[in-house]
């Protein structure tokens, strides 16, 4: 409800309200007891190899079957990397790895010093054309070559099938690529009774409050009003269901003596969290900037960090109200499913894919981030590039970053501008949505769950 009390309001506006289901499981979810950082990485690998080869085999298998021929000659399968040789053609199945020049190493920042210290690094790509890609499974790593590679984005932990034949010694030609077989998607059960007023969520992300920018914290309070329908119609505002907080809400530095300031920023967004949630059911998300755990996946915010005007808010009954979730995030709500993320996947994948500064061909753009969304439902697996050039949880009987069936929606959000696009696999469609940083562009992320159709809302100071 919004306020009554407003002098220039006869009477309350009544908010849409969204039918959501709070009780599936989260397979992103670690409980304390379940953190144990003892075992190798290795696990991990293995197990997530396992799973999309198995898939990757079967459409592998589809497309390039006993029949297939590659200038006359049979095209054979070859079990391991290693297996192949000779000028024969032949197809492969493996895990991609790169290797590039200024990709970080855990164990050279540990022997100089700088481990855990902010990365600057804006792209892993050298310039000079010496990185190498790679396709390993148990038995070893082949170097692949070829236009093919050059021209397809590539990343550590994508799981491929590649068709071709060997080189010279080491190296494979890639003629073609296979990527897993199709995933099953929930079906679509939506219903837009006519005459019904629209309902809408709102995806932001970066709020990146800072108690000493004025600037940032007026565009906070904006916000704060435009939600609660105090600036702006007042029709529009309550067409919005849901705020999902994509990541980053906080913005300071890590370091000695920085524990007053995150005080005084995590003071500022409960204020702001408890307005809000007076009009508005919320879900809070971490991102890379906030006081969580950094490895990924990122556990909920946790209830003592807030002031105790939000305490009532924590009450598993009013989780309907202000839900602390984890990054990533996939939840059913109007009969879609929605997988949204805080963005450290996206933005660690075009430091592999995205030229070094200096180089002539075009740096980061809006359509190269979309395409590298589009990759991941392609690779299904949303952050391949864990625990390789992103800190990761070790797991060892699961692999939760791998896709079990597509989502509706897929929203990525602290990325530089505002996108959307419709991706189209095997039948099934997936909307793509890039949600900018507020404390820089200002944008809000409007979502219709009936039509599918996206909006911005600038809100300028």
């Amino acid at each position: 409800m919004f306020s009554a009390e407003r002098p220039d309001d006869a009477e309350a506006t009544k908010r849409v309200t969204l039918r959501e289901n709070l009780d599936q499981d989260n397979a992103f979810e670690l409980t304390a007891k379940d953190r144990s950082y003892d075992k190798q990485y290795f696990l991990m690998y293995k197990r997530r190899l396992e799973i999309l080869k198995e898939r990757t085999l079967k459409e592998c298998q589809r497309r390039w079957d006993d029949h297939f021929t590659l200038n006359g000659k049979h095209v054979e399968m070859r079990k391991k990397v290693l297996d192949i040789q000779g000028n024969e053609p032949v197809w492969v199945i493996g895990s991609v790895y790169c290797e590039m020049k200024y990709k970080p190493n855990i164990l050279e920042e540990v022997i100089n010093d700088v481990y855990g210290a902010p990365d600057l690094t804006k792209s892993y790509t050298d310039p000079e054309g010496s990185d190498e890609i790679m396709l390993e499974d148990e038995s070893g790593r082949v170097l692949l070559v070829g236009e093919n590679i050059r021209a397809t984005p590539f990343v550590t932990g994508a799981v491929i099938g590649v068709l071709g034949m060997e080189a010279d010694a080491g190296t494979f030609q890639v003629l073609d690529i296979c990527y897993p077989a199709a995933l099953p998607q929930k079906s679509l059960r939506l219903s837009v009774p006519n005459g019904s007023k629209k309902k809408k969520i709102a995806f932001v992300s970066g709020l990146g409050i800072n108690t000493t920018s004025p600037g940032n914290l007026l565009k906070l309070q904006l916000l704060q009003e435009y939600l609660m329908g105090r600036l702006g119609p007042v029709d529009e505002a309550s067409q919005i269901g849901k705020l999902i907080i994509c990541g980053d809400s906080l913005s300071f530095t890590f370091d000695e003596g920085s524990s007053g300031e995150l005080v005084n920023c995590l003071e500022t967004f409960g204020d702001f969290l408890s307005n809000v949630l007076q009009s508005i059911p919320v879900a809070l998300m971490p991102g890379a900037s906030d006081p969580t755990n950094k490895s990924l996946p990122q556990e909920r915010f946790h209830k003592a960090l807030f002031q105790k005007s939000l305490k009532d808010h924590f009450e598993e009954i009013n989780r309907n109200i202000l839900d602390l979730v984890t990054n990533p995030y996939r939840f059913h709500i109007e009969g879609l499913e929605i997988l949204a993320l805080a963005g450290q996947s996206i933005n660690d994948l075009c430091k592999y894919v995205i030229p070094a500064q200096g180089s002539s061909q075009d740096q980061d753009t809006l359509e190269h981030r979309l395409d590298l969304m589009e990759c991941t439902m392609k690779w299904q697996n949303i952050i391949p590039t864990a625990p390789d050039t992103l800190w990761s949880y070790p797991y060892s009987d699961a692999s939760p970053f791998v896709l079990d069936e597509w989502p509706h929606v897929y929203v990525v959000g602290n990325q530089p501008s505002y996108g959307s696009r419709d991706l189209e696999m095997h039948g099934k469609k997936v909307r793509l949505i890039s949600v900018p940083k507020y404390s820089l562009s200002g944008n809000v992320v409007l979502f219709d769950p009936a039509t599918f159709e996206t909006e911005i809302i600038n809100i300028e100071v």
